[in-house]
């Protein structure tokens, strides 16, 4: 469903151009520094606000201002509007009221505004994504970026014929441990690497929930956009202008991470993230990579399925535990794993080499490889490397270096035209991974993965779950 021309007349226009003044006119004190000329602030506007816009709408809100919101949820955009008030007002400055929509394609026609920041269920993000490069906005995008493989491959091909700018919320890139962890095992300082874990943790599972109507002002027609039509169910009503994690469990809102048809559970949630990781250190991040096969040597799901599906509608189907071996043709192993007795470590990432291992996840990063860095530094082209072949003082000065915020990245990108530390190139082939990974565990048995093809070799079941129709009327753009 491409989107219609919505700003039909020169007063829509002005009205729009008057918003765009409004909140470029707020004192230059309240952006972060080096932002301070208005053609330096792009103009951001946040679609679907939800468990991760709290923290997006305080780190845009540095750089620039906000123009717009949408949900389909108006107890959200309730929630949301007095979030973005509340970033305004805790930096002494008055908060501009943003627009607010239902329908996302009002902010695509928009002329103002600059960037539009996704941060809808996973099912939605592609194809807002593919749009709003169509409108010629530059796009950051929640992760994981996409539901399945299929969409990975339009993203791409959307992204190449578009002249935008495309960031994904894969935040660890930008964090000095997990980049210093995967320049160790690049440069192979403890050897060659020959083993890698990521830790995840396990999913929920649930009661069968419900049959029952959806919070009143939430259109759930538009929630369920392209996924295919389901009943909205809950544990027990749910409150106003919240639904987190903590509230009942339901389809929809915070725990749509845990039905296929919206998501991917534990893999495309801490996996989009730990996984990344690994294979950034393990440089695999092309085609190039070679086959792989996943063996998913323990599945633990909450419901029966048949042929990849889940059988029962009224309960969380995502796996619930799992011990899954990734091989790569050069003999590097991937272990993924719920964090059961058979780790001896947190959650996070285990690199295991011929001379040591060392550990990182967001709290530390130790192991004797580690500790061996105070007296031998990893030079600046371990860290150019992972920066697309900067060195170390370009890397800073283009937004790269310690501790720089994810989000600042994406705005000197926005600025440069460069590409992103989290691209949606190498995103696509990590989280590749993580897809697959789901089908082995849906149809229970080994499968082989082909990125040359982007094809499982010789498994036309598993490639029939490769990628999904739209539902009618949610049509991805081309």
């Amino acid at each position: 469903m491409s989107p219609k021309p919505l700003l039909a007349s020169r007063r829509d226009f002005l009205k729009v151009s008057a918003a765009s003044a409004a909140v470029a006119s707020v004192a230059p004190g309240a952006w972060a520094s080096g932002y301070r000329s208005a053609n330096e602030r792009p103009v951001c506007a946040f679609i679907g606000t939800g468990i991760r816009y709290g923290q997006l709408v305080h780190d845009f809100l540095k750089f620039g201002p906000g123009a717009a919101l949408c949900d389909v949820d108006s107890a959200q955009l309730d929630a949301a509007v007095r979030q973005f008030h509340s970033v305004y007002e805790g930096r002494g400055v008055a908060a501009p009221t943003p627009d607010r929509y239902e329908d996302y394609r009002r902010i695509l026609d928009r002329p103002d505004i600059d960037a539009v920041v996704i941060a809808t269920p996973d099912h939605w993000h592609v194809k807002i994504a593919i749009e709003a490069l169509q409108a010629g906005k530059d796009v950051y995008s929640e992760k994981p970026l996409t539901h399945n493989v299929g969409e990975g491959q339009l993203m791409l091909d959307a992204l190449g014929r578009s002249k935008g700018v495309m960031a994904v919320g894969t935040q660890q890139r930008s964090n000095y441990q997990f980049q210093t962890a995967a320049a160790l095992a690049r440069t192979e300082r403890a050897g060659k690497v020959q083993r890698v874990t990521c830790g995840l943790q396990g999913a929920p599972s649930s009661d069968s929930l419900p049959k029952c109507a959806p919070p009143s002002g939430m259109n759930w027609n538009r929630w369920l956009g392209p996924a295919p039509w389901a009943d909205f169910r809950s544990a027990s009503e749910l409150p106003q202008g919240g639904y987190g994690s903590e509230f009942p469990y339901s389809r929809g809102h915070a725990h749509f991470r845990w039905w296929y048809e919206y998501a991917g559970g534990k893999l495309t949630d801490w996996g989009a993230h730990h996984v990344d990781i690994a294979l950034w250190g393990l440089g695999k991040s092309d085609a190039s990579m070679g086959r792989f096969t996943i063996d998913p040597k323990r599945v633990d799901h909450p419901v029966e399925f048949k042929d990849g599906y889940p059988v029962d509608e009224t309960r969380l189907n995502t796996a619930t535990g799992f011990d899954l071996n990734v091989k790569f043709e050069d003999g590097v192993e991937l272990d993924i794993v719920d964090r059961s007795e058979r780790l001896d470590f947190d959650n996070g990432i285990m690199f295991e080499c011929e001379k040591g291992r060392f550990f990182v996840n967001r709290g530390k990063l130790k192991g004797k490889p580690v500790e061996e860095l105070e007296g031998e530094p990893l030079p600046d082209s371990a860290f150019g490397d992972l920066y697309n072949g900067l060195t170390r003082e370009q890397a800073e000065k283009n937004g790269l270096a310690d501790g720089v915020n994810h989000v600042r990245n994406f705005i000197d990108c926005v600025k440069s035209r460069q590409t992103p530390i989290s691209d949606v190139a190498s995103h696509h082939r990590h989280l590749t991974v993580c897809h697959v990974a789901n089908i082995a565990m849906r149809l229970g048995r080994k499968v082989t993965f082909d990125p040359a093809s982007e094809r499982f070799v010789n498994d036309e079941q598993a490639d029939g779950l490769l990628s999904r129709e739209p539902r009618k009327g949610f049509e991805f753009a081309t």
